[in-house]
């Protein structure tokens, strides 16, 4: 018969509503921000295709009949082993079974149960409709995909320095590496140093280039062409103003040279190769002798002549000027001399001594009578009225 009863037991626990016995047992559910809106037990639904009402024991319209049928090959097998007595038992025990569980006070703790497991599921389960939280770059991987998986820096804890600490850390190792190479390997360039030699005759074109040593730069391929018209070979003086006229405001009349840039192309060396070739053009131009240009009259309007101050030539100190400055201090002072033996040269301190002593002295009583009588006499009389506006 215990048989029975554990193996009745083993029918009950395989439940679809069966609930933990870790769960605490309440009557009456708590207030809680997320509970169930229905205190009945939570089953299926019926029309879910694998959902057979005959299979729960617990059913209050279950027929003994119904219940052998419900049970499983083996708890079949055990229920035919039984007596017609201990059948019996066994379908008092399981009708008992199925009115507990079926009670009202039953399926208010079974409810409460299912709500607070519930509750406890979603506190601890994440929410499907919340945002996913955004990890803020580190600073080491700003701009950049994290693809090392970095993720948002550690808090500082007070065990480092701080970013512009390391900011100065970096500019002295930087610095300290320039003058590494300034101390140690700038010296051995000597040996790559190549004496001055100026341009030769054969060559007054003067090419400038600009370099951002090693940038990317938009002004990187340009170049400037200067050469002075006089250094040209084979020109004659018409030739050579003629030279000056087609050039026109690219030529400058103080220092005669002539200045061109070019950028129009993507390298150095095309633009480089356009500008010779320009120069080319203007001496084949200019040694064309069918016109010469000479009704065209010279305009320098587009240059701005700039008048520089020079120190006189004549207020320069010359050994002649410094002779001069010399027998004219010399006279000067044999002239006082003979002024002084005279009695003729006028003394300023006795002069000035002379004029104080014949100067008529005040008596400061009588000026302070005078002032006093002054003051006294203001503020007597009637005031004269001002004229009205009208």
């Amino acid at each position: 018969m215990a048989a029975a009863v554990h193996r009745l037991a083993l029918s009950a626990r395989r439940c679809t509503c069966q609930i933990s016995a870790r769960v605490p047992v309440r009557v009456q559910a708590p207030i809680r921000p997320s509970r169930a809106f229905t205190t009945s037990p939570i089953t299926r639904r019926k029309d879910d295709e694998d959902y057979n009402d005959d299979d729960n024991p617990i059913n209050s319209s279950r027929t003994p009949s119904s219940l052998v049928e419900s049970l499983d090959p083996h708890d079949r097998a055990f229920y035919d082993s039984l007596s017609p007595s201990e059948r019996k038992e066994f379908e008092e025990n399981a009708r008992k079974l199925d009115e507990h569980m079926t009670s009202s006070a039953v399926e208010a703790r079974l409810s409460a149960a299912v709500s607070q497991a519930v509750h406890e599921v979603s506190l601890e389960s994440p929410q499907s409709d919340a945002l996913p939280t955004r990890i803020k770059p580190g600073f080491m991987a700003m701009g950049e995909e994290d693809e090392q998986g970095t993720g948002e820096d550690e808090e500082f804890e007070d065990d480092d320095i701080s970013s512009l600490g390391h900011g100065e850390l970096e500019q002295h190792r930087e610095m300290r590496e320039y003058a590494r190479i300034a101390a140690w390997e700038m010296p051995l360039l000597i040996k790559l140093a190549k004496p001055y030699e100026p341009p030769a005759q054969d060559r007054p074109l003067r090419f400038r280039y600009t370099t951002y040593m090693g940038e990317k730069h938009p002004a990187e391929n340009k170049v400037v062409l200067e050469f002075c018209t006089k250094d040209l070979p084979g020109l004659t003086e018409e030739q050579r103003i003629k030279l000056v006229k087609l050039v026109g405001v690219r030529y400058n009349p103080e220092t005669d040279v002539v200045k061109m840039s070019s950028e129009m192309f993507e390298s150095q060396a095309q633009n480089k190769r356009y500008l010779g070739d320009l120069v080319d053009t203007l001496m084949r131009e200019a040694k064309d002798s069918t016109d010469l240009f000479t009704d065209v009259p010279l305009d320098f309007r587009h240059h701005k002549f700039i008048t520089r101050p020079r120190f006189p030539e004549h207020w320069r100190m010359t050994p002649e000027r410094k002779q001069q400055l010399e027998a004219t201090r010399r006279q000067r002072y044999l002239l006082e001399q003979e002024k002084a033996e005279q009695g003729q040269q006028v003394d300023g301190v006795k002069l000035i001594e002379t004029m104080l002593r014949s100067a008529r002295v005040r008596d400061e009583s009588a000026v302070l009578l005078e002032v006093q009588q002054n003051v006294k006499g203001k503020g007597k009389g009637k005031r004269p009225n001002k004229p009205r506006m009208r």
